[in-house]
């Protein structure tokens, strides 16, 4: 998220970390995460971040080796 220039304040940070456990508790491994200013693919099982976009780069991408999405 450094590396993009994405930061997250406390809030969203727990929401985030609420929408993995809600993936998790589904038996989800990779999840897609939305929210309304970036996607995030979140390694369920490592609880780590392995790619963030902004908005603005989200356009005509797709998302593969996912297995569950979560709109927060």
């Amino acid at each position: 998220m450094r590396n993009r220039g994405i930061s997250y304040g406390p809030e969203a940070l727990a929401k985030l970390n609420q929408a993995v456990e809600k993936a998790a508790a589904k038996g989800a491994k990779e999840t897609l995460v939305l929210t309304d200013n970036s996607a995030l693919i979140v390694s369920v099982k490592n609880n780590t971040v392995v790619t963030v976009m902004d908005k603005g780069a989200l356009k005509d991408n797709v998302f593969t080796n996912i297995d569950s999405t979560v709109v927060i």
